[in-house]
């Protein structure tokens, strides 16, 4: 009984984690304006995108956190909803809570009153998330559980600073942890890889409007164990996945198939609305 209830426990968060790893970042702003689904979506900010040096495309963000297809800006947020996964459907929302010349921390809030934050660090190479999705430190919240994850051995760059069709990179870490579920831990430990390859370009549609989009597919492998009341629970997450990432906006979609804790599924996330400080 102790086995079936931590290994349902452990696929909700892996899949949280997972579905949610890329989103965008930002810098200081005044109040940003919301743009509904509803409407044409229309990128506000406080200045236009800067041509990166070499002739290369155009970034959005300062510094190191310069990037084509992830905005760095302060207050952005992203609605995003989620179909045909192992944990349900489910909606979210991501946030650029802080910015920083080196990085930026992400808090993501879940509908089911589930919270997650990550932090990012900005490197020559790109933008690196430092644990699944994000932090050094992450931790998830829900009820009576919390997860607080730390990652070590971390290697590439999850958004490199431009995107070409035809370019391929790879993401990699390790990372051990505690799970306390009611009052008692769990230690957890586990590591992570995917390996991205760049597509090229075609138009995508999505409730929050229609782009043109780079179509990037992830192939991605997450191994994690956890010792629960003496009991060993491996679980093992395997995907392949397609994003489609916009110039000065982040990701649209996410569509892929998977395999977990022995489940085969299909899943679509999509973006809701946006705002662009």
């Amino acid at each position: 009984m102790e086995k079936r209830k931590t290994k349902t426990i452990f696929s909700l968060v892996l899949t949280i984690i997972f579905l949610t790893a890329c989103s965008p970042a930002a810098t200081e702003a005044p109040p940003p304006s919301v743009i509904p689904a509803t409407e044409e979506p229309q990128v506000t900010a406080t200045e236009p995108p800067v041509a990166s040096e070499g002739g290369g495309m155009p970034v959005t963000g300062e510094g190191l956190c310069a990037n084509a297809y992830y905005p760095v800006r302060q207050g952005a947020t992203w609605d995003y909803k989620s179909t045909g996964g192992p944990a349900g459907d489910y909606s979210y929302t991501d946030t650029l809570t802080s910015v920083r010349g080196d990085g930026f921390t992400l808090t993501s809030q879940f509908d089911n009153d589930l919270t997650r934050t990550q932090e990012w660090a900005c490197e020559p190479e790109g933008l690196v998330a430092l644990q699944l999705g994000g932090a050094a430190a992450a931790s998830l919240n829900m009820g009576d559980m919390q997860l607080d994850l730390t990652a070590n051995n971390v290697s590439g760059a999850t958004f490199p600073n431009e995107i070409n069709a035809g370019d391929e990179w790879q993401h990699t870490l390790e990372f051990g942890g505690e799970l306390n579920l009611a009052g008692t831990a769990a230690e957890a430990t586990g590591s992570a890889q995917s390996n991205f390859s760049a597509l090229g370009e075609e138009s995508v549609t999505v409730p929050a409007g229609t782009f043109d989009a780079m179509k990037v597919q992830v192939d991605s492998t997450i191994d994690i164990s956890a010792s629960f009341q003496g009991v060993e629970v491996p679980v093992t997450f395997s995907g392949r996945y397609t994003y489609w990432f916009v110039q000065g906006v982040g990701w649209v979609k996410a569509g892929g198939a998977g395999e977990f804790a022995g489940t085969s599924f299909t899943e679509t996330t999509e973006l809701q609305s946006y705002t662009i400080p």
